[in-house]
């Protein structure tokens, strides 16, 4: 392609009209610079890799993707190890769940029954506040700290010098 333009450029010079006289001369930056297509040094060709740095080349690509397969392994055991914790985690507070459930519906349970009489359910809802009353009772006092003893005067000693 850079000859191609270089022919182009060649062409545009020799097919530009000539000046005319009666239009006054005067220096077009055009005219006064070469083309830089024209000036442009020729390409050194690539140097072509020899067998060893090909080898080399080849060797490290592999180690390469060998590396990246690796990492990505290490990676999905990561996330399958964290999905399992996660759903075990899951599990745990389902079951946690299900049993308050299951607490709740034996309290119900036991009180919802007709063939209860209605002295019973007041005697058992009595009987709670009493044990929450009995339990707040039963804190112990809080220990009396002993009375801060008196400041103690302190005396600065007394130098003489003879």
């Amino acid at each position: 392609m850079p000859r191609a333009k270089k022919v182009d450029a060649e062409l545009d010079l020799l097919t530009t009209p000539p000046v005319v006289a009666d239009e006054p001369l005067q220096a077009s930056k055009e005219e006064d610079e070469i083309p830089s297509t024209l000036c442009d040094p020729p390409k050194k060709p690539k140097k072509i890799a020899t067998e060893k740095q090909l080898e080399a080349m080849r060797l490290g690509r592999e180690k390469r993707d060998e590396q990246i397969k690796l990492r990505r392994q290490a990676e999905e055991e990561e996330k399958a190890i964290q999905k399992k914790l996660l759903e075990d985690k899951i599990v745990k507070k389902a079951i946690s769940i299900k049993k308050k459930e299951i607490k709740k519906s034996t309290l119900l349970d036991e009180i919802s029954d007709d063939d209860t009489p209605i002295e019973e359910i007041k005697t058992t809802m009595k009987a709670k506040p009493i044990q929450k009353q009995v339990v707040t009772t039963q804190q112990q006092p809080k220990a009396q700290t002993p009375p801060a003893p008196k400041a103690i005067e302190i005396r600065k000693p007394t130098f003489y010098f003879v």
